[in-house]
């Protein structure tokens, strides 16, 4: 069985709720999106340059959604982007799937209308898959470091309990248990907020060995912030638990990177070139990539295009359709 075919196996295998939907056309803007649910599979759609892919999804409040898209025969390079029902962007992601695919996570605390673009990154176009997973998260799985429940998206958000686990390390309390790797090295803050029990956070470097920085006190209730500074790319996990054996009980965590605000890009520039569009900014040494944004409206929604390294842009699509408005902004990860 080749990898590809034993991924989709262990896939559709995963949950009774999933559903094989197909892209229909068009859905090359929001108000012509495709309505999908949590669990299903959009199997093979194509995706053109310059062409996105858009759908429309409810998210449960107290989910996690995992976005991924894979490859299905004519390999494309994915960018995943989610919207709000206001058309506000929650979140992208180019490459963190397999090969040139990109997955995405995303944590709602009410029930939200969202959008999903996809559109292609670079290169001529072609095939992709797309698996939507929405997932509740309990007390369950994650009481021992070896299970200890990873930290797929940035920023981090979970509602979990230490009730009824054990205790492998730290104080005589019941602990609980998050792995992360940084993208990027550098700083972040660990916060954790309990109304049911004074709580305690700690840092180590590798399953129940290697302390490397803990907090008791926090801002939020009874809970703990631990700042954690000059990270580097390595995996680091995460232990929440009580100050005492009879401490115990539900608390929310925020994992966030401490990011310098990435400043947006000034005096965007329009003009021809070969009569094509192209677009030139001042560049944001800052900023690890640009998105592209456009829209038929001055007023929006705007849509992603494309995203950039550089500080120049050319729309090799033009003004053929219709007059377009383009917004650029920066990303910093």
């Amino acid at each position: 069985m080749s990898c590809l075919r034993a991924f989709l196996f262990l896939l559709l295998c995963s949950t009774a709720l999933a559903r094989i939907v197909s892209e229909s056309e068009p859905n090359d803007f929001f108000d012509d999106a495709n309505d999908i649910e949590c669990g299903d599979t959009v199997q093979c759609a194509n995706l053109g340059l310059l062409q996105p892919d858009f759908y429309r999804l409810v998210i449960p409040g107290g989910d996690s959604v995992y976005i991924t898209s894979f490859p299905c025969q004519a390999d494309v390079n994915t960018t995943i982007v989610l919207y709000d029902s206001l058309y506000q962007l929650l979140g992208i992601d180019l490459d963190s799937g397999l090969g040139s695919y990109a997955s995405l996570g995303w944590f709602a605390q009410f029930n939200q209308t969202c959008y999903l673009q996809v559109f292609c990154t670079q290169g001529p176009g072609g095939d992709y898959s797309l698996t939507v997973t929405c997932e509740t998260q309990n007390n369950s799985g994650h009481a021992l470091c070896s299970t200890a429940r990873p930290v797929t998206f940035w920023p981090y958000y979970d509602e979990s309990s230490t009730l009824g686990a054990g205790n492998e390390m730290g104080t005589a309390a019941p602990d609980v248990y998050y792995t992360f790797s940084p993208p990027t090295s550098g700083d972040f803050l660990v916060q954790v907020c309990s109304a049911a029990f004074d709580s305690r956070v700690q840092l180590f470097g590798f399953c129940t060995g290697e302390l490397m920085d803990d907090a008791s006190d926090g801002t939020c209730q009874f809970g703990a912030d631990l700042y954690l500074f000059g990270l580097t790319t390595r995996t680091y996990f995460i232990v929440v638990e009580g100050m005492s054996a009879s401490q115990f009980g539900e608390f929310t965590i925020e994992i966030n990177p401490i990011l310098q605000e990435c400043p947006a890009p000034l005096e965007l520039v329009l003009f021809t070139v070969g009569g094509l569009p192209f677009l030139d900014w001042q560049t944001v040494p800052e900023a690890d990539y640009y998105l592209i944004e456009q829209s038929s409206s001055a007023a929006g929604p705007f849509e992603a295009l494309a995203t950039t390294t550089e500080s120049f842009w050319q729309d090799n699509l033009g003004f053929a359709l219709a007059t377009r408005f383009y917004r650029v902004r920066s990303i910093c990860q």
